[in-house]
């Protein structure tokens, strides 16, 4: 059984994730640094992230995102996956409720920035911050070993061209889907790994 703590702003913390997040958060700041930089460069260890909710519905997030991604992009990749984690937390992305607009933080320029970032690469920073663990980087080769559960995310730029908005994407247990249906996980032809990060509480319904 997981006790759960309200804070003054109705947020729902498990006792889990009070203790752990407070073990991690020292350890997630002193990494804050090297975010900002090349990604070539950002060390990141397995297992880092805060947990600040105690439940996303992976059934959920995954059946939105195949319904509304198409057959080509959109170049809308970011707005695609954070919608489909929105409705995982059963909040409106496009509402006052919206849990990524009011949970979380990325770093630009190395300030701390309140709220979803908008371009794709950012997502690093931004999902441990939200309850995603980082899991491992994965290269092009491995891939297809790489063991996918539905809900991970993988997040990675363009090789070569850092100031682009890189790409985002979800594995719905099919395949990987952003604002389309990809027939890979990696979709720049140079780039050469991506960051997999993966929810750590999530419904069985």
């Amino acid at each position: 059984m997981i006790d759960v703590y309200k804070d003054k702003n109705g947020v729902e913390y498990s006792n889990e994730s009070i203790l752990l997040g407070i073990l991690h958060h020292s350890k997630f700041e002193s990494k804050e640094a090297s975010l900002i930089k090349e990604l070539t460069a950002t060390d990141l260890d397995p297992g880092l992230f805060k947990r600040n909710a105690i439940g996303w519905d992976i059934k959920a997030a995954c059946n939105w995102i195949h319904k509304h991604s198409g057959s080509s992009t959109q170049h809308a990749c970011a707005t695609y996956v954070r919608s489909a984690i929105d409705v995982g937390f059963k909040t409106n992305p496009n509402g006052s409720n919206s849990y990524t607009a009011n949970h979380g933080f990325y770093i630009d320029g190395g300030k701390q920035i309140k709220g979803r970032p908008t371009w794709a690469w950012k997502y690093i920073s931004y999902l441990p911050t939200i309850g995603f663990e980082f899991l491992e980087k994965v290269s092009r080769t491995g891939v297809s070993s790489f063991n996918a559960e539905p809900g991970d995310i993988a997040v990675y730029q363009k090789a070569g061209n850092p100031n682009v908005p890189g790409h985002i994407c979800m594995w719905t247990g099919e395949r990987w889907t952003s604002d389309f249906k990809q027939n890979n996980m990696i979709v720049y032809n140079r780039t050469q790994e991506a960051y997999i990060f993966r929810f750590k509480y999530v419904y069985n319904s």
